[in-house]
């Protein structure tokens, strides 16, 4: 009886070395990953309120480049890492940095997600960490009055509008959604995006692209002519 129990504790022992040095092994080639990806940074990009990335793991596509290793700081302190997307910093008019209290944030940055149209990664950051993440279209300009009713709107839309059928006769339903700046950050405007939508498809169909709701091709034309008119605020 004696033996079988030096025996369990003997079993017991040898399990839980194994699994502190298995826990070992696997922090140790976490922290290799990070400053592998570390040793290849090669753009850092400062914000307001003391924010700033640093990028690595570029790739170089011509006319556009992208970076599969983000890694966002407050005050030179980490507060988000991200591998497993491509990020991109080409256009102008990305990140944009709002503040949204005391010690909290929303940053939003572009997203390489080819071949579909890129997005906006929102990070929603209280008292130095983030909180949550979420998706947000690309916008088609900056933002500004787009309503008259004094506050600032950006607008965009989720992806690019195809067309189909005989004589190329039928394209999909794709939304122009917008986003009204306030106090508490960036909020989608409902009513707007209803009131415009009607404007261009007939009715509203909902905030989200869909290739199942079939529109005529001519609604085209109602759709290039709001784009228009949004770029024309500038």
């Amino acid at each position: 009886m004696k033996d079988r129990i030096y025996l369990l504790i003997f079993c017991v022992s040898i399990l839980t070395s194994c699994n502190i040095k298995n826990g070992t092994k696997e922090v140790s080639v976490e922290a290799d990953l990070i400053k592998e990806n570390k040793s290849e940074i090669k753009k850092t990009f400062n914000f307001d309120y003391g924010f700033n990335v640093e990028v690595g793991k570029e790739e170089n596509f011509k006319t556009f480049k992208t970076y599969s290793f983000f890694e966002l700081k407050k005050s030179g302190i980490a507060v988000y890492t991200d591998t497993s997307q491509e990020y991109e910093f080409s256009d102008k008019l990305y990140p944009i940095v709002l503040q949204t209290g005391q010690k909290t944030f929303e940053l939003l940055f572009e997203v390489n997600d080819r071949p579909n149209k890129n997005y906006l990664k929102r990070l929603f950051i209280k008292d130095g960490k983030v909180t949550k993440t979420d998706k947000l279209p690309t916008f088609i300009t900056k933002a500004y009055d787009l309503n008259n009713d004094g506050n600032e709107e950006y607008a965009g839309f989720w992806d690019y509008s195809e067309v189909w059928g005989e004589s190329e006769s039928i394209t999909d339903y794709n939304p122009i959604l917008y986003y009204r700046i306030t106090t508490t950050g960036l909020q989608l405007d409902s009513l707007l995006t209803i009131e415009r939508n009607k404007a261009i498809y007939g009715q509203f169909y909902g905030f989200d692209f869909s290739e199942k709701i079939k529109m005529p091709i001519s609604i085209s034309r109602k759709f290039e002519k709001e784009i228009t008119r949004i770029t024309n605020e500038q």
